[in-house]
Formats: C-alpha cells, sequence, structure tokens
C-alpha cells in the first residue's frame, strides 16, 4: 500500500473514496461507450469490468467489516479459509470472487457500484475502525476495519488513475 494511505485516518479514508467515487462515476457518464466497452489491452478487462470490479471489491470489503463488527461485539464466527493473492508478472491478479462477468451495461454497472458504497457506508458506520479484530487482506495481511477501509480507498484511485490514462482525449 503506498505510504500516504497508510497515514489515513478513518475520516481521511473515507473521504479518498468519496473523491474517487465521484471522479470514476463522471469518468464512466462522460466517456464514450465504445471506449467503455472495449478491453484495455490484449486479454485485457474493458472499462465497465473494471469498475464492476472495484463495485465486487467493495462489496467484499463490506463484508469484511460486518465481520469485524460482528466479532468485536463478542460473536464467535467459524474461521475462514485464506486464500492469499497471486501476483503475475509483478502485477496482483484479482481473486476470483471479485474478478468481473461482464456483459454489464453502463446504467447497471453504476447501479452495482452505488449499492456496493451503500453497503460499505453502512458496516463503516456500524464497525469501530481500529481494534483487536482483524481478517486477513489477499495481498496486505491481517487488517482492521481501518486498514480495510484503507485499502479499498488506495484500491479505487489506483484503477481510477489506469482508467484516466487509458482514455482517449476527447
Amino acid at each position: 500500500m503506498a505510504q500516504q494511505e497508510t497515514r489515513d485516518s478513518w475520516e481521511e479514508a473515507l473521504a479518498s473514496l468519496a473523491r474517487s467515487r465521484g471522479s470514476l462515476v463522471a469518468l464512466l457518464r462522460e466517456a464514450d461507450p465504445a471506449w467503455l466497452a472495449a478491453p484495455l489491452g490484449e486479454g485485457a478487462w474493458t472499462p465497465l469490468m473494471v469498475a464492476e470490479h472495484v463495485a465486487l471489491v467493495e462489496e467484499t470489503t463490506a463484508r469484511v467489516l460486518r465481520r469485524l463488527r460482528r466479532i468485536a461485539m463478542g460473536e464467535s464466527l467459524p474461521p475462514v479459509p485464506f486464500v492469499p493473492g497471486e501476483v503475475r508478472e509483478g502485477r496482483p491478479q484479482a481473486p476470483e470472487a471479485v474478478r468481473p462477468r461482464g456483459g454489464l451495461d453502463l446504467e447497471q454497472v453504476l447501479l452495482l457500484l452505488a449499492r456496493a458504497r451503500a453497503f460499505l457506508l453502512e458496516e463503516a458506520a456500524q464497525v469501530p475502525p481500529q481494534g483487536s479484530a482483524t481478517f486477513p487482506h489477499p495481498f496486505f495481511g491481517e487488517l482492521d476495519a481501518l486498514g480495510w477501509v484503507r485499502a479499498a480507498a488506495h484500491h479505487e484511485a489506483h484503477h481510477l488513475r489506469a482508467l484516466q490514462g487509458a482514455r482517449p482525449p476527447s
């Protein structure tokens, strides 16, 4: 994770998520529909698939926050098998659960993004940002709730920058 993200407070991480989501939605709405549906390279995802992936990661993050909240409340939960992330040619590969299926149009992707963000914010409002409860991230190891929100903010910002760099000039 980049140095700045590791120092972000809870509020800063949530503000970063809000900024990047506004920029991502604006980019998607303003983009040429043909670009949105075209792979960004050979064997690569389309911009719509990248956005779908961002939503899937955020939904997973919300479920992790829910788990951390339940543990913080004293609930005993069964362990979840840890699957470490895979790095290929120096690049992290999306775990199966957060790989986009594709085939969604812009409005469907925007709805998926909105639902995932609402779920994340709902869970973030209820979980203690820092605590003894952690859950392993596939690439960053054991993280508390703050770590998971920081990771989500870093993840969305990373994909937003990549899409901004790949977008053809208007």
